[in-house]
């Protein structure tokens, strides 16, 4: 409203409890910038009433001073939530190309296990096949040693023959 460049003089007010307190009324000028309960004004809403009881115009004033400090918190708090906001963008924006390096890395790393996995099904299956051939080389050996064993006696008479004189 535009009262508020306006000065007020508490004579005009002399119906209200402050003209009250026994003294009489002074015409000293107050400017309206300075923090009284009367010429407060709401920027929104209603004017309050110069007639209106005085506890009841201390509990509207309380109660406007509360709401306004209760629009700064909400202001603080959503100043607070951007901030926030705005940080973890940033880390988003940090952490995002870690991210897809990491999962560049863990697919090579899944392709590399792959043909792990590949050459190991190739090792154990050719291990398993020189296992068998070790198994029947070993039986073989076994088959020719007792053969041995049973063939040396004739070996050796075999080897006692005379040798051949002189052609």
């Amino acid at each position: 409203m535009k009262g508020l460049d306006k000065k007020i003089t508490l004579s005009n007010m002399s119906h209200s409890p402050f003209a009250s307190n026994g003294n009489p009324p002074s015409n000293k000028q107050v400017s309206s910038n300075e923090p009284t309960i009367r010429n407060q004004v709401r920027r929104r809403g209603r004017a309050l009433d110069p007639n209106m009881n005085f506890r009841k115009l201390k509990r509207v004033m309380a109660s406007r001073q509360y709401f306004q400090k209760y629009r700064l918190k909400q202001l603080e708090y959503d100043l607070q939530l951007e901030k926030d906001v705005q940080a973890l963008q940033a880390e988003v924006a940090i952490t995002s190309p870690r991210i897809k390096y990491v999962d560049n890395q863990n697919f090579l790393l899944r392709i590399q296990n792959g043909s792990m996995n590949e050459s190991l099904s190739v090792f154990s299956s050719d291990l398993i096949f020189k296992e068998a051939q070790y198994e029947e080389l070993k039986k073989e050996r076994d088959m020719l040693k007792r053969f041995y064993e049973m063939n040396q006696p004739q070996v050796l008479d075999f080897l006692k023959i005379k040798p051949f004189e002189n052609y």
